[in-house]
């Protein structure tokens, strides 16, 4: 098994098999929708677009900047939000950090919460919490997977 503890996306099955000489991909996904869908997004459809032989079959990320402190879970997780972009108006005369868009959770984020993954455009990606780290403070910059439309 190839994924192992992250957070919304537990329990999750990669594998391969022989299958009459070919091989095949087999993907377990949970069973809660927005862990579905997170999974989807994360691992599925780029394995889809690889074999449909996309010259980028990865997802799109970008680095967006938190609106708010965020404490962190014990797991990595991927954390729902839409993206705001900063008005032009905004960026002249301020830091380069000024420039980056800014992610604002969709609310709660259980896992069984549907409603947040469909006004989301981003996934995220935030590490675990450690002994030193236990709160990302707001305008930290993450890395951010695009799953849908701005």
């Amino acid at each position: 098994m190839c994924l192992h503890n992250l957070s919304p996306r537990k329990p999750t099955t990669f594998a391969t098999l022989e299958h009459h000489g070919r091989r095949k991909l087999i993907f377990g996904l949970p069973g809660n929708p927005v862990s579905a869908i997170v999974t989807s997004n994360l691992y599925v459809i780029p394995a889809v677009r690889k074999m449909a032989g996309c010259p980028t079959p990865e997802r799109t990320v970008m680095k967006v900047q938190l609106d708010r402190d965020t404490r962190l879970d014990p797991r990595p997780e991927y954390m729902r939000a839409v993206v705001q972009w900063p008005s032009s108006d905004s960026t002249s005369d301020q830091s380069p950090q000024a420039a980056v868009p800014v992610a604002v959770p969709t609310g709660n984020q259980i896992s069984s919460r549907l409603l947040s993954m469909s006004a989301a455009s981003v996934l995220m990606k935030l590490p675990p919490k450690s002994s030193t780290q236990t709160v990302l403070e707001k305008g930290s910059l993450v890395d951010a997977v695009v799953i849908g439309g701005f």
